[in-house]
């Protein structure tokens, strides 16, 4: 196995006039619904997002924790994800249908530019529906808008009231022309702001105390100019909770992702509330993690590594407040083996299509996962710990040559890789068109109208048909068979022979027939049409 740093990245297409922080955290989640919206049901879905403002042209990771009455779904469980902005990792379109494994689905959304990409994600258990929504900004990559660096304090009553402070720069306005949002669970009402300073806001939270849950994160968004054409937004999620649990009390609420390899070095971000800015310790099992970041109300780790000493796979994940020595409870987090590829079938494919589904064996697979067959990216339709299924990717042929190559897969949470010993082929050269009769063989050009029937074998993927080095127009009948017109531009008629009178049928040329595919392969067909033109005599030259 062969450890590598992945960037998804996509060129930078468009720019728009709409900003947001570039925090590492993710988005509030949401509640599952039934039918739109319409009633609660017993299956949910909550949404996470490692990063919530991602610059422009590269990727985030998104979650969904699904359960059922309370308990996570069943694993293979499929999850949609649609979005209306950037295209999913494993798809390449915006449009990706996952599996969860311990109730989760991971998949990540890439942005072409800058923009707000708004996701849906819906999943359907026993014939209960379930559905959450989840907004991502991809901010332009420029460093002179506001941004906001930290909260303070990050958790605060349900009943509001609190005086939270955003601290950050190049902030501009009045109280009057600066408005601060904050949605829970869908709703979004308005805070107070108090003042604002080039590098502070100061702002009263609204309350939502209609909602039981002890701990409801907050999509914070800050609004700066309303009295402009082009207000400026800050996006920022997660950065304050509101609860009734004291804001000393780490809680975690999502882990993503949730498992790893053994070797460790997994980047996990852990979602919750009440986590120390005074510094946190992060402990799998027993051994304790290292740790990256801590930002609002998340935490960012490299998990450490699993020896088969230390017991189970499924370890406790535990936060520890240094400044007050307060844990929280354990979330599960699940090791696995190593990334590793040990076969594949259907390896062999014709390059011009259609595809079959490629299904690649292995171990230590994690969603989402990048799949390259021959050095092609493929389409990734579901992902297990020990299986993947793909379907290949149309790749640009330039030569009658098979393109054969290995298989690689990379497990984009961590950039572990696997190359495969068995190769992956996009056949060219068995597929190339063969051309073996032409009927009728020859006949009178002088029309334009004559229509000939030329059979072979892969002749579907035909571009191109000539006779006799001239261009004829075609159609596709089947893979065996193609009508051409025969061409009529042969130029000067011949001369009759002697004892034939005028219009007389007489063979000018056997020409070859040739056929090039779409990816340059030719067949050609040797003297398979004989050219027939009426003749003429020539006038008799005046003494």
């Amino acid at each position: 196995m062969r450890r590598t740093a992945i960037a998804l990245t996509l060129v930078a297409l468009v720019v728009v006039g709409f900003y947001a922080c570039s925090a590492d955290a993710p988005t509030a989640p949401k509640p599952g619904n039934n039918g739109g919206g319409q009633g609660s049901s017993a299956l949910t879905i909550q949404l996470f997002t490692s990063d919530a403002n991602p610059k422009a042209g590269t990727c985030t990771l998104v979650q969904a924790v699904v359960s059922l009455n309370g308990n996570p779904v069943p694993d293979g469980t499929g999850v949609s994800f649609t979005t209306d902005f950037g295209a999913f990792s494993q798809s390449g379109v915006p449009l990706v249908s996952v599996v969860t494994q311990n109730g989760t689905a991971v998949t990540a959304l890439c942005g072409p530019g800058a923009g707000t990409a708004k996701i849906h994600a819906a999943a359907t258990v026993q014939g209960k529906n379930g559905s959450a929504n989840l907004s991502v900004v991809f901010q332009p990559d420029s460093g002179t808008l506001p941004f906001v660096a930290s909260c303070n304090p990050s958790f605060g009553a349900k009943e509001g009231g609190t005086s939270l402070q955003l601290n950050g720069g190049r902030f501009f306005g009045t109280p009057s022309t600066t408005r601060v949002t904050f949605t829970v669970n869908g709703v979004t009402r308005d805070g107070v702001v108090q003042s604002i300073a080039a590098n502070s806001v100061t702002v009263l939270t609204p309350g939502f105390s209609e909602f039981a849950a002890p701990a409801l994160p907050a999509a914070v968004t800050l609004i700066l100019g309303t009295n402009l054409p082009q207000p400026v937004s800050v996006s920022l999620p997660n950065c304050f909770t509101f609860g009734t649990s004291s804001s000393g009390t780490p809680t975690i609420s999502a882990i993503l992702p949730s498992s790893g390899t053994t070797e460790g070095g997994t980047r996990v971000t852990i979602v919750g509330s009440g986590f120390s800015t005074q510094g946190v310790q992060v402990f799998f099992g027993t051994k304790e993690a290292s740790v990256v970041s801590v930002n609002y109300n998340q935490i960012v780790v490299l998990s450490p590594r699993h020896l088969a000493t230390d017991g189970g796979l499924v370890v406790g994940v535990t936060v520890k407040n240094i400044g007050n020595g307060i844990v929280s409870g354990a979330s599960n987090f699940t090791y696995g083996p190593p990334v590793a590829i040990t076969a594949i079938n259907n390896n062999v494919q014709r390059a011009e299509g259609p595809f079959v589904p490629v299904t690649i064996f292995g171990t230590g697979f994690q969603a989402p996962v990048a799949v390259d067959l021959a050095g092609w990216a493929a389409n990734v339709v579901s992902v297990s710990a020990t299986e993947i299924v793909v379907i290949p990717g149309v790749p640009v042929l330039t030569a009658c040559t098979d393109i054969t190559g290995v298989v690689t897969v990379t497990n984009i949470n961590s950039g572990d890789t696997a190359t495969s010993t068995v190769g992956f082929t996009y056949s060219v050269t068995p597929f190339a068109p063969v051309l073996n009769t032409a009927s009728p063989s020859s006949g009178d050009a002088s029309t334009g109208a004559l229509v000939i029937t030329l059979s072979g074998q892969f002749l579907s993927g035909t571009n191109r048909v000539t006779i006799a080095g001239r261009s004829a127009a075609f159609t596709v009948v089947n893979d065996n068979t193609l009508s051409v017109t025969v061409p009529n531009d042969f130029g000067t008629a011949p001369v009759c022979t002697t004892g034939n009178p005028p219009g007389t049928l007489q063979k000018v040329e056997d020409a070859d027939i040739v056929v090039t595919s779409s990816i340059g392969c030719t067949a050609t067909l040797a003297k398979g049409f004989t050219y027939m033109l009426p003749c003429t005599v020539p006038p008799t030259p005046t003494p």
